[in-house]
């Protein structure tokens, strides 16, 4: 049985914050909460708990007796690559819908920084 200390370890480890956890395990975010909830046993049904295990394992965290670690399959260069993937996409889903910068915003008219 996975402990709610070893969920909140598991994201910690893997950089995702609740809401990012939610939404790869397409779960609500207080379900997410309850999970990690360190009072007892959580109000979560037994699936869905799985499920967010699942998707924490899938992303890389590895459940052992009493703790957590990073699951390091392949060589060092494609968990980096994996690890700035992440970073990537959460960069992008937090700029979607913002302006765009141009070079106008950029520069001033003598084509100094601005």
């Amino acid at each position: 049985m996975t402990t709610q200390g070893q969920f909140r370890a598991a994201r910690s480890l893997l950089h995702l914050d609740q809401a990012e956890l939610a939404r790869r395990a397409e779960v609500s975010l207080a379900t997410i909460r309850r999970i990690e909830t360190p009072d007892g046993e959580p109000r979560v049904a037994p699936a869905t708990v799985d499920t967010v295990r699942r998707v924490l394992e899938e992303a890389g965290a590895e459940f052992i007796p009493h703790g957590v670690r990073r699951r390091t399959e392949g060589s060092a260069q494609e968990v980096l690559l994996r690890d700035l993937q992440a970073i990537s996409q959460r960069s992008a889903a937090r700029l979607k819908g913002q302006a765009v910068m141009t070079e106008a915003d950029l520069y001033n008219e003598d084509g100094l920084p601005a």
